[in-house]
């Protein structure tokens, strides 16, 4: 990116990029530069992504240290019998799907990193957002910067339902009675009766499986694929605990009871199915009022510490932009529902039998804590977090400043006892940012044993008459699908294409969507679509772009420098980006002449062996028994 003369002017826009100004300095904060004197700040946050990523976990890290009234913070905001709620909360999560604030910082620090090169004279802020202008206003006093601040009107926000727009302390009273009123219609686990046998239980949200009110009669995750029906086999006890999240093909808790009691009469082998969302009780739901009360209290004169030291101290906690997500953890919705997490898991695991061994779904969610909690203080077994996804440079929710596992800190955040990380790729990422941190322990990757192992399948070969076949792979979010079938739409406006449509599971797609264009939804699995498809277009939010290209399709991934690049493909040479409608016309028409990339197979990123030896091996049920890595452990 090209750098300005030092002491410029500096116009940061926020509003849509195709209405910024000439201005000779402009410097987007969301979209692409097309225009002499533009820069992208999120093409400036990409190229330096590795100093703004290691910058963000250090000022993560930091905040948590800060202290405030003598204590750090990570040790306040305590609650009777729940201990301090910084552990389950969106900080530490770190993850921009729940905490608003976190992109808006990581670009807010790629803006510093600039303007500490630049050193313009002045900076004018043209948006609507107020927040944003307090923490630039600060920034620039600090450096001795001319600021100024130019409104825009504000863009047409996410549409919110009628509680989202009421004032969080509100919004957090009202939500036990809800979760209360839920987890009354969901089963419990049923006590077992079995002697001798050794237990494993799984737990994880309840999506992502074969499951409906109809059909389906054998139950399989697509979690945890073959490693259920190998512990059954091997006589071990399967005990699921669910976490209810409502979507489109469960909506609601009296639909997920009807389909868990079918599932306890029509497939009995797959193990005994129950909600942690059960366990929640009239005195569980008093508890949670009270810890609430408290920790509400105390979060009120904790914001006003922070408040006042925000003009003396800016980085600090960038206060204007935390403290929604602030209240929102500590007095809001995410405050009740860690509440929520914590009583149900101490319940649950205090009803059911000794467990052998815990197996979660690791994503770096509250609950997960609130489930090690609850493990702990019950003495059960072993306990292994499975990162069962792909690990991303910006997910942050994997990645952590090294001084949280100094030895001073260790214990403040619990931890499980092993990471099961599903290839080497995936453990290089996990200790990108932190060589040293929880054991780890390399086992299959079981959502991704149905991509081709070694070579992909060869290509469609399409003639000279037949049109381009597209295959769109949904987002889980309405809306980013609804923007990648907008672009299609409209890089397809002068040409002939068949489209196929791969949707996400909780976000499906009303062809309707993309008038003018006939749309095939297809549900077959992605690498068996890959060989049918002349390309495969993503967006840059979507794991399944990996299983396409691993499946030997040419991919193309849409990034409209929103926000960062969560791709899982970010940085493969062969895998091209695209901006805009043209950038997408461009790479259509290109297609044919372009060579076709050599991809690896599936083991180049994951361990893909249907047998599990490596997961025989750690659960002890294979001819040797696989310990975690000494060298990973800090112990």
């Amino acid at each position: 990116m090209r750098s300005d003369p030092a002491h410029a002017a500096l116009l940061v826009w926020q509003g849509p990029a195709e209405s910024a100004p000439a201005h000779g300095n402009v410097l987007l904060w969301q979209g692409v530069a097309h225009t002499p004197g533009q820069r992208s700040l999120t093409e400036y946050l990409e190229e330096h992504g590795t100093e703004v990523r290691r910058r963000y976990l250090a000022w993560s890290y930091e905040f948590g240290e800060t202290r405030l009234l003598g204590r750090a913070l990570r040790e306040r905001l305590r609650a009777p019998r729940a201990g301090s709620l910084w552990p389950v909360s969106m900080f530490v999560e770190q993850s921009t799907w729940r905490q608003a604030s976190l992109e808006k910082i990581v670009k807010l620090q790629a803006l510093e990193l600039l303007i500490a090169l630049e050193r313009p004279g002045s900076l004018r802020f043209a948006g609507a957002d107020r927040d944003l202008s307090c923490v630039l206003d600060a920034l620039c006093r600090e450096r001795q910067i001319r600021y100024s601040w130019q409104r825009l009107a504000p863009h047409d926000g996410a549409r919110r339902r009628w509680w989202q727009r009421l004032p969080h302390a509100l919004q957090g009273l009202g939500a036990p009675v809800h979760f209360l009123l839920r987890g009354r219609r969901l089963p419990r686990v049923q006590r077992s009766a079995a002697r001798g046998a050794r237990r494993v239980l799984l737990c994880a949200p309840f999506i992502n499986h074969s499951a409906t009110p109809a059909g389906a009669r054998e139950f399989a995750s697509k979690y945890w694929s073959a490693l259920p029906k190998l512990l059954s086999r091997e006589g071990c006890e399967v005990l699921w605990l669910h976490l209810f999240y409502p979507h489109e093909r469960i909506p609601t808790a009296d639909v997920a009871a009807r389909i868990v009691a079918r599932i306890g009469n029509e497939s009995r082998a797959s193990g005994s199915h129950g909600f942690v969302d059960a366990y929640f009780s009239v005195p569980g739901m008093l508890r949670v009022y009270l810890q609430w009360a408290l920790v509400a209290l105390e979060s009120l004169i904790i914001g006003l510490c922070l408040r006042a030291r925000f003009a003396h101290r800016p980085r600090e906690s960038y206060w204007p932009l935390l403290r929604s997500d602030f209240a929102s953890a500590f007095r809001g919705m995410e405050c009740t529902g860690a509440l929520f997490y914590l009583e149900c898991f101490d319940q649950a695991l205090a009803h059911i039998a000794h467990q052998d061994e815990g197996i979660y779904l690791m994503e770096n969610q509250g609950w997960e804590r609130s489930l090690i909690r609850a493990w702990r203080r019950h003495g059960h077994g072993r306990l292994t977090a499975v990162a069962h996804s792909t690990l991303r440079f910006w997910d942050l929710r994997y990645h952590c400043d090294p001084r949280r596992y100094e030895s001073a800190q260790r214990g403040h955040i619990p931890e499980a006892d092993v990471v099961a990380v599903n290839g080497a790729h995936a453990r290089r990422e996990f200790l990108a940012t932190c060589a040293s941190r929880e054991c780890l322990v390399e086992c299959e990757a079981l959502r991704y044993l149905e991509l081709p192992p070694r070579a992909p399948v060869p290509r469609r070969t399409r003639t000279a008459v037949e049109p381009l076949r597209l295959l769109v792979l949904g987002d889980f979010l309405p809306e980013s699908t609804f923007k990648l079938l907008r672009l299609l739409g409209e890089a397809l406006s002068a040409g002939r294409a068949e489209v196929w449509v791969k949707a996400h599971p909780n976000c499906p797609v009303d062809p309707a969507q993309l008038p003018g264009v006939a749309l095939r939804i297809v549900n077959d699995a992605v690498p068996a679509l890959a060989s049918q498809v002349d390309l495969v277009l993503a967006s840059n939010t979507t794991s399944a772009a990996l299983e396409a290209y691993l499946g030997g399709a040419r991919v193309l991934v849409y990034d409209d420098r929103g926000g960062v690049n969560f791709s899982p493909l970010r940085g493969v040479p062969e895998v091209r980006f695209v901006h805009s409608a043209p950038e997408l016309r461009a790479a259509l028409t290109e297609l044919d002449e372009a060579r076709a990339p050599e991809t690896p197979g599936a083991t180049e990123f994951f361990y893909t062996d249907a047998a599990l030896p490596r997961w025989r091996d750690y659960l002890g049920i294979g001819s040797h028994r696989h310990e975690p890595y000494p060298e990973d452990s800090t112990t």
